[in-house]
């Protein structure tokens, strides 16, 4: 059973290389390849994905430790160096996207839930992506380019709050009975892990930092006892991994535990893709072709248009307008983590999936040509 598992991952990792390396010739992110990687071997196509309960347990790890990294990056001292224009743009960008997504997935016929989850989905933009693209083409310093990752770090603080939010209800929950319960709960352990990572964390990691093999297994074993504590208490593991990487983000060693933990990070993640590429289901996607059309042209269009009208109400040239508004031009990878939530607590279907997966691809693709060749 072990070598059965060791051998398909091989050849899954082994095309994903092949996949990703056209990717890198195509100037596309990687992320694409990783997908296209799982529709390739799902059983659309080569039908070599067998083992996908193992996968699908490293897929999980990969989710724990990436939303653990974002929590790492998320150093609440940072909140008060975002900016006016950061803030106004971040939360008027999640609430005109997300009215607006709800209102054309209702006139497309959705149900309000699936319309709920779409919406909410379309408003994230992809963190990683929009750094690797700016510092790229160095834009990173220039007005645009903090204005831009300002408020990309307001949409990770949002987008913190709807994941725990999200992945900690159940199908059929009683609102009414569990609310109060979970609300306490809830600010119990925040207030706890607050204490935490104020008083107790900058002696313990000064003293664990002499050794930096002892750091990283400090901090996965924080990482995935935090995670698996929070699943214990009804809410999700990805919530516990977000909180207990912002609890040590404010350790002076988070830059030495995030650039350890990445190479992890990013194995693990490659694997969460390819099972997301190889569950996606075409037998009713034909349907679904004119959603997809006008989801993906409102990205690539409408969120920009936002941004820029936003921007420019606050009083900033036409041109730093136009820069950041192409870096909201795609959906994020927390996008389709958000609807593989909704489709693990029983709220949507593998096909709605498909459907977010697929304007993911042609929003990512699109919009790395678009803020490349932003200038010209």
């Amino acid at each position: 059973m072990a070598i059965s598992i060791f051998i398909e991952l091989s050849i899954v990792i082994l095309i994903a290389v092949v996949v990703a390396g056209i990717m890198r010739l195509l100037r596309q992110p990687l992320v694409i390849g990783y997908i296209l990687t799982g529709i390739i071997v799902s059983p659309y196509f080569l039908n070599i994905v067998t083992s996908t309960d193992a996968i699908a347990t490293f897929a999980q790890i990969g989710i724990v430790l990436l939303l653990f990294m974002v929590g790492l990056n998320l150093n609440p001292r940072i909140i008060k160096d975002v900016g006016k224009v950061s803030l106004v743009t971040g939360v008027g960008q999640v609430i005109f996207t997300s009215v607006i997504g709800f209102l054309i997935g209702k006139l497309l016929g959705f149900s309000t839930i699936v319309s709920m989850y779409i919406a909410v989905a379309l408003t994230f933009s992809s963190t990683i992506i929009i750094m690797k693209l700016l510092s790229d083409k160095g834009d990173l310093e220039t007005l645009y380019g903090r204005i831009a990752m300002g408020f990309l770090i307001v949409q990770d603080l949002i987008v913190i709050v709807i994941l725990m939010v999200i992945s900690s209800i159940p199908a059929g929950i009683d609102f009414a009975t569990l609310a109060l319960e979970t609300a306490l709960k809830g600010i119990g352990l925040l207030i706890l892990l607050f204490l935490i990572s104020i008083y107790l964390f900058p002696r313990i990691t000064q003293a664990i930092a002499k050794s930096q093999e002892f750091l990283l297994l400090f901090s996965i074993g924080w990482c995935f006892a935090i995670a698996s504590l929070f699943y214990y208490l009804n809410f999700s593991i990805e919530a516990g991994a977000l909180l207990a990487g912002i609890t040590l983000s404010l350790s002076p060693y988070h830059y030495e535990i995030g650039s350890k933990m990445k190479p992890l990070r990013d194995f693990f993640i490659i694997l969460f893709f390819i099972l997301l590429g190889s569950q996606m289901v075409f037998t009713n996607i034909s349907q679904y072709i004119i959603p997809i059309l006008i989801f993906s042209a409102f990205i690539l269009i409408g969120n920009p248009l936002i941004v820029i009208v936003l921007m420019g109400l606050l009083g900033y040239t036409k041109r730093n307008s136009f820069l950041a508004g192409l870096t909201v031009a795609q959906i994020s990878e927390f996008s389709l983590i958000l609807i593989a939530m909704g489709v693990k607590v029983g709220h949507l279907t593998n096909d709605i999936l498909s459907l977010v997966t697929i304007i993911g691809l042609i929003t990512i693709a699109g919009s790395t040509y678009l803020i490349l060749y932003a200038n010209k």
